[in-house]
C-alpha cells in the first residue's frame, strides 16, 4: 500500500464551504455539496463507501482519497454508486481498491479530475446521455480475485456522452483466466464524443483479447485526438479503435493514433471509422 504522503494534498481551489464525508461507508440523501478533508478508508467486502441517494450532488475529495485496499483483490465494493440521479459530480478523488470505483448509472453525470488506482473491475462506470467523463487518470485497473469476472475495463460508459482528455494505463486480467481487457468500452454512444484520450498498457489472459477504444454500439460519434499503445506483439489479434457498430452513419475519425496492433491486426487498428480528414496513424509496431 502507498503511504498517504504519496497522496495529491488540497490545492489552494479546495473545497471548504461543504458537507464533510468524515468516515466510510456514507450516505448522501440531501442536496449539496459534499467534501473530504481527509483521507477517509475502509475494508469493505461488498456495499458501497459512499451511496447518493437524492438529485443535484456534487463530491469534491480536495485530492484526498477513499481507500479499500484492506478488502484484498476479493472485494466486491464500490467506491461511490448512484442509481436514476440527475446533475451528480464526483470531482478531485482519488479513488482505490474497489471493484469498481465509481458506478452512476442511468442518470446525468460528470466524473472529472478524478484518480482511480488499484480498482479490481471497472474504474469508472457511467450510463447515461448527458454524461460526461474527463479529465481523469486511471491507473492499473484489475488483479480483482473475485469469482465470475472475465472482463475488466478501465472506463465502461453507456449513452450519448462527452469522453475526454482521461489517461487509462494499465488494464490487466487475472492471470490463469481467459479474460478480456478494455482501455475504454462504449455502448450505445449516440452522437457522442470520444477525444484526446491516451490508452496504454492493456494486458489480457489467456486466449482473452485487448481492446483500446471500442465503441460497441452506437452511431454518429467523434472519435478524434486519441492514443492508444497495444503492445501485443506481432501475432497477436488485438484492436485500437473502433467507431461504432455500423459502416455507414457509425462514427468519423480524425487525428487518433494506434501503436503496436501486431503484423496480423493492423487492419483492425481503426474498425468502422469514416476519415473525417487530419491524420490517423496505424503501426504494427
Amino acid at each position: 500500500m502507498l503511504a498517504i504522503a504519496g497522496w495529491m494534498q488540497p490545492s489552494a481551489a479546495e473545497t471548504i464551504e461543504c458537507n464533510e464525508i468524515d468516515s466510510i461507508p456514507a450516505v448522501i440523501s440531501t442536496q449539496g455539496v459534499y467534501c473530504l478533508k481527509h483521507h477517509v478508508s475502509g475494508s469493505l467486502a461488498s456495499g458501497n463507501a459512499i451511496t447518493i441517494n437524492t438529485n443535484n450532488v456534487t463530491i469534491d475529495c480536495n485530492e484526498f482519497k477513499i481507500g479499500n485496499l484492506a478488502a484484498g483483490p476479493g472485494t466486491q465494493a464500490t467506491g461511490i454508486s448512484a442509481v436514476e440521479k440527475i446533475n451528480v459530480t464526483v470531482r478531485n478523488c482519488g479513488i482505490r481498491g474497489f471493484q469498481t470505483g465509481v458506478s452512476l448509472l442511468n442518470g446525468e453525470a460528470r466524473v472529472e479530475d478524478n484518480r482511480f488506482d488499484g480498482n479490481t473491475r471497472t474504474a469508472i462506470l457511467v450510463t447515461g446521455s448527458g454524461s460526461a467523463i474527463r479529465r481523469n487518470e486511471v491507473i492499473d485497473t484489475g488483479g480483482g480475485t473475485a469469482s465470475g469476472v472475465t472482463q475488466i475495463e478501465g472506463i465502461r460508459a453507456s449513452g450519448g456522452m462527452d469522453v475526454i482528455d482521461n489517461t487509462i494505463s494499465g488494464v490487466v486480467a487475472t492471470s490463469g483466466s481467459t479474460g478480456n481487457v478494455y482501455g475504454i468500452l462504449l455502448q450505445n454512444m449516440d452522437a457522442g464524443t470520444v477525444k484526446g484520450n491516451r490508452v496504454r498498457e492493456l494486458v489480457p489472459a489467456g486466449s482473452g483479447f485487448r481492446r483500446g477504444i471500442w465503441v460497441d454500439s452506437g452511431n454518429r460519434v467523434s472519435v478524434k485526438s486519441n492514443t492508444v499503445v497495444l503492445n501485443g506483439g506481432l501475432l497477436t489479434l488485438d484492436a485500437g479503435i473502433r467507431c461504432g457498430e455500423a459502416l455507414v452513419l457509425n462514427g468519423v475519425a480524425q487525428d487518433n493514433t494506434v501503436l503496436g496492433t501486431g503484423a496480423l491486426s493492423l487492419a483492425l487498428g481503426l474498425v468502422n471509422c469514416n476519415s473525417l480528414g487530419g491524420s490517423n496513424y496505424v503501426n504494427p509496431l
